[in-house]
């Protein structure tokens, strides 16, 4: 009976201690709501700043067919009232979200050290 052949590398990988695939996916759980909360901040930022250009140019726009002098005043006057609002608005929006990404930094860093842990020394798994 012929015996079976086991391919050169393929021995060398049996020999090399690896960890499972589980110890991958839990190092690449909290990198990826990591990455998703940043993304939804980048969303965000972009959802604004679409909206504010399109107020911008629609303001220009408005500013343009206007030939009295004190109703473009009126109008700069309560672009700019706008403009500082939705400023303050969006201000306070990303300050939530800057918190909520640093905790959710050190939530991950926490589950990444878990996960270190566990892959590193398997047999005292929570």
């Amino acid at each position: 009976m012929p015996s079976k052949k086991t391919a050169p590398m393929s021995a060398m990988a049996d020999l090399m201690k690896a960890p499972a695939l589980d110890g991958f996916s839990m190092f690449m759980r909290p990198q990826a709501k990591m990455a998703e909360a940043l993304l939804k901040q980048n969303i965000e930022t972009l959802d604004f700043l679409k909206t504010r250009f399109e107020r911008d140019r629609a303001m220009l726009a408005d500013l343009a067919q206007i030939d009295d002098p004190a109703k473009a005043m009126d109008l700069w006057s309560s672009f700019w009232q706008r403009m500082m609002s939705d400023y303050s608005t969006e201000t306070t929006k990303l300050a939530a979200s800057v918190t909520e990404i640093a905790e959710q930094a050190v939530r991950t860093a926490t589950e990444e050290g878990e996960a270190l842990m566990t892959v590193v020394n398997p047999s005292e798994k929570k």
